[in-house]
């Protein structure tokens, strides 16, 4: 095996397997313990994320950030508020629905910023791409049909997150051409200034005398120390993926970037279905291929547009990550 091939392959496997992880990790972290605590697992990310960046940069990774500053912290600071809401949607969606069926109706956030996208930036929308989006329903509608666990508070937070999504998408879009941010700038930034809320959010909202008490019983034990465990490494997996984005998208192209995010979901909705007891059924397994196809077109679209359009031209963005959105774009 060539080393070229071998440093095209290492980012790779290391992006797919950080996404892997950070979406399976956070399922677990929220909805398999007594306490669902969003808001501390968000602050557990966003601390591991900043001090690992830090970590990385003195230890000579080629992990590059912006100093904090006022003028871009207040620039910044509404694009992060709306990704803190965006997370926190995320994470209430993904407590009640199961994996599988999150990634089928995340596919419908990429509808919204289309349209989003369209009407404040002007961009087209293909006949392809409204393909696309035809399949993305029809998996969602699928899905839904065939969820044999069907929880409404799943369904109200996983439209607020569609929305939230979109809402942050385009907001820093039109900001980060204001300051200019590069690769890791927008992660540090987010994670820093958001930080400090999740922690007030935390406390103020979230039962955490109810959670010293049930685990100060001994018999408690166990899963008080899986439950520090999985919040310690969605903080490492939360590092890794802002990381490994960037680090991908360098060694590969904008258009192989790209697909790796679609053909992703595969795997993350298979090992969900293998990793957590929630039923499967053969109308949920079609509304995963449906989605995964649908990815596919999509990624499709947006690379001939990307090539077609004339240079300077607004173009779509790339499939929607469904991990953290703090992540390099690579529509640019």
């Amino acid at each position: 095996m060539s080393s070229s091939l071998v440093q095209t392959a290492v980012p790779i496997v290391a992006y797919c397997a950080s996404s892997i992880t950070m979406t399976l990790v956070n399922k677990l972290v929220l909805s398999s313990f007594q306490f669902h605590m969003v808001f501390f697992m968000l602050a557990v990310q966003a601390f591991g994320s900043v001090a690992l960046m830090v970590l990385a940069n003195r230890l000579g990774l080629n992990v590059k950030y912006r100093a904090m500053n006022i003028p871009d912290a207040k620039t910044w600071f509404p694009v992060a508020c709306s990704q803190a809401f965006m997370l926190y949607t995320g994470g209430k969606a993904l407590e009640y629905l199961n994996v599988p069926l999150f990634t089928v109706f995340k596919n419908l956030t990429i509808i919204a910023v289309a349209y989003g996208e369209k009407w404040v930036f002007s961009a087209a929308v293909t006949s392809l791409m409204l393909a696309s989006f035809g399949l993305m329903v029809l998996s969602s509608i699928v899905g839904a049909w065939n969820d044999l666990t069907f929880n409404g508070w799943g369904y109200f937070w996983m439209s607020f997150n569609c929305l939230a999504s979109a809402i942050f998408v385009i907001h820093m879009r039109k900001v980060i051409k204001q300051v200019n941010f590069k690769d890791f700038d927008t992660v540090y930034f987010n994670n820093l200034l958001t930080l400090p809320l999740y922690v007030v959010l935390s406390v103020v909202q979230e039962n955490w005398s109810g959670f010293f008490f049930y685990y100060s019983d001994n018999a408690h034990n166990a899963e008080l120390h899986s439950f520090i465990r999985g919040m310690l490494i969605s903080g490492v997996a939360a590092f890794a993926i802002s990381y490994c984005s960037p680090w991908c998208l360098r060694t590969t192209s904008s258009t192989t970037y790209s697909m790796i995010g679609a053909l992703n979901k595969l795997p993350i909705a298979i090992f969900a279905m293998m990793w957590f007891p929630d039923p499967v059924s053969a109308g949920g397994v079609l509304a995963v291929l449906l989605g995964f196809g649908a990815g596919l077109v999509y990624t499709h679209a947006k690379n001939v547009q990307k090539r077609d359009v004339p240079q300077g031209a607004q173009v779509l963005p790339p499939p929607i990550a469904m991990d953290r959105l703090d992540q390099p774009d690579s529509s640019k």
